[in-house]
């Protein structure tokens, strides 16, 4: 089967897009299927003098146009690249966003291709998020009348978590099937090291509000100023709030507790998990309308499998990865004491924290592999088959 998977942040980049389109491609290739991946990011030559100063003149005048050229310029991007890619047959395009539905279209009609489109989370609220628009504007509307449509023009739905499905059902009555994100446990695995007597608590994720890195921060503090024991946390990412965590760290006296790496490539982060005892991801709900969240975390799949326990808060996404009390531990949004007290409690023992963490990976390697993923996939792409008549 020839599948296209489209379009793809850098996978060099630490993201949750990116790093399933790579681990789709991998199991689907491995299961003995051609796979073509186009990126999200046309070349300079043609992303400098065709997209990026069109849209940023026309943005002078009008902001909601010039988002709109980006959209439609990368859109004839894609499928270009696609036919180059494939010689023009395609059997199964997988797209990655409902913004590119009538794209995927010109490819359908060229091709005769089955389109099947990947969910990752909530395209209207994570925009409003971002500020790329606010509630009731021009782009806001635009987004909100693009995912209307957009859904029923697909043969397949896919979703990566339940609450992400949800908030698909009221923009279509199509069948969703929810597949979560899977990766290779055989990258992502458990230290064969002997641990250090200091526990080493984990961070990666972008250092802004949602993904919660103050509250980390609020945990060593809490921590080190109640236990005696000895406590780090390493930090990868970057972001907005970089320069207010360094200067709570420094407000805090947790200098010698906390260490910032940075934004490490996607390489790297193997060898960060297996440094670590404990992953602390205290990610919460964003925007004005609150209604943006995890749909299906990379980072804490990646250190489940690495055999890490999670502390987290309970939101979305989090309450389909980790089991409460088996492979982590759920607390309730914003409640920073008790992330302090469960962390305290796998600090304390031993016993605990190898177990919940032998769980997480039992857990991981079960459940999200990515071959289990990509055998979820050819399912859904066959019953697009069927359904269409094409065999």
């Amino acid at each position: 089967m020839n599948i296209v998977l489209l379009p793809s942040p850098p996978f060099e980049e630490i993201g949750g897009v990116s790093t399933h389109v790579y681990m789709l491609a991998k199991g689907l290739r491995e299961l003995g299927h051609d796979v073509a991946v186009v990126p999200e990011n046309p070349p300079s030559c043609i992303r400098i003098p065709f997209i990026r100063l069109p849209e940023i003149i026309i943005g002078q005048a009008n902001l909601y146009l010039s988002r709109r050229y980006r959209r439609w310029s990368e859109d004839a991007y894609y499928i270009a690249d696609a036919l180059w890619k494939t010689k023009g047959k395609i059997d199964v395009l997988n797209i990655q966003n409902v913004q590119h539905v009538g794209m995927a279209k010109v490819l359908r009609c060229l091709t005769g291709c089955r389109l099947a489109l990947t969910v990752h989370g909530y395209l209207t609220y994570e925009a409003e998020s971002r500020n790329w628009c606010i509630i009731g504007d021009k782009t806001h509307q635009w987004l909100w009348g693009m995912e209307k449509i957009g859904y029923d023009q697909v043969d397949s739905i896919i979703c990566v978590g339940r609450r992400a499905a949800s908030y698909i059902t009221q923009f279509t009555a199509k069948t969703v099937t929810i597949i979560p994100n899977g990766l290779d446990t055989d990258i992502y695995k458990p230290s064969s090291e002997v641990a250090s007597k200091k526990t080493n608590i984990l961070f990666a994720g972008l250092l802004q509000t949602a993904k919660g890195i103050l509250d980390a921060l609020q945990v060593i503090h809490i921590l080190n100023s109640r236990s005696e024991m000895r406590i780090s946390l390493s930090v990868a990412g970057a972001g907005p709030q970089e320069l207010a965590a360094k200067q709570y760290v420094l407000d805090n006296g947790l200098v010698d507790q906390v260490t910032f790496l940075g934004s490490l490539r996607k390489e790297k982060m193997p060898y960060f998990y297996r440094q670590g005892d404990i992953l602390l991801f205290p990610s919460r709900q964003a925007g004005l309308s609150g209604k943006s969240e995890e749909s299906s975390p990379y980072s804490v799949l990646e250190a489940m499998s690495s055999g890490l326990p999670i502390v987290a808060y309970r939101t979305s996404a989090l309450e389909e990865h980790v089991q409460d009390g088996i492979t982590g531990y759920l607390v309730a949004p914003d409640d920073v004491g008790a992330l302090a007290d469960r962390v305290h409690a796998l600090m304390a023992d031993t016993n605990l924290l190898k177990r919940m963490g032998a769980a997480a990976r039992i857990h991981c390697v079960e459940k999200f592999s990515h071959i289990i993923m990509a055998q979820q996939y050819l399912k859904v792409y066959a019953e697009g088959a069927t359904k269409d008549g094409s065999h």
